[in-house]
């Protein structure tokens, strides 16, 4: 009986810890991109939204695309010109056949935090939105996830002290069933 109890108190121990992802060193990760649920920190957006009109702005490598919706009912908007003021820069987002619309400059990949001012005119209707834009330094991202190698380690160490938790409650066990079969 004191077997199982010891078995059930290491599986408890192990279920309570946090769990830990697997990490692939370069060269291991097969040459290919990999699809992830994780959002990308270096990922910048920009939401904005008035009576008519609902625009998403989503960042990356010096280029944003622009998603343009009807409010009201979420309907793409595929045929307005979209003017755009990004802290100091201006210029004009250009149309997708895929409904969206997008606007490139340098001023994209450096890293701040930016008021942004859209004008859309979509047929007779106007509207102007403003947004915020905080561009993150992807360095900082890359410095502070690869400089610290003990976040994996804390598996082994957990794994070891449940380990060793283990045969303590397996010797212990044993050394009680002796005391009480030589009495």
């Amino acid at each position: 009986m004191t077997v199982i109890r010891a078995v059930l108190f290491c599986t408890g121990v192990a279920m309570s810890l946090p769990p830990i992802a697997a990490r692939a060193d370069a060269g291991h990760d097969n040459g290919t991109p990999h699809a992830s649920g994780a959002v990308s920190l270096t990922v910048a957006r920009v939401e904005a939204q008035s009576d008519l009109f609902e625009i998403v702005g989503v960042v990356e490598n010096g280029a944003m695309t622009l998603f343009l919706d009807r409010f009201a009912t979420n309907d793409p908007v595929t045929d307005a010109k979209i003017d755009l003021e990004v802290g100091a820069v201006k210029g004009s987002a250009q149309a997708h056949p895929d409904g969206t619309y997008s606007f490139k400059h340098a001023a994209l990949t450096q890293p701040g935090q930016f008021p942004v001012t859209f004008t859309v005119t979509a047929g007779t209707d106007s509207d102007l939105l403003a947004g915020e834009l905080v561009l993150a330094d992807p360095t900082a991202a890359k410095v502070g996830a690869s400089d610290n190698p003990w976040p994996w380690r804390w598996g082994w160490v957990a794994g070891a002290l449940l380990l060793v938790a283990g045969i303590a409650i397996a010797w212990w066990s044993r050394r009680g069933r002796g005391k009480g079969a030589s009495q």
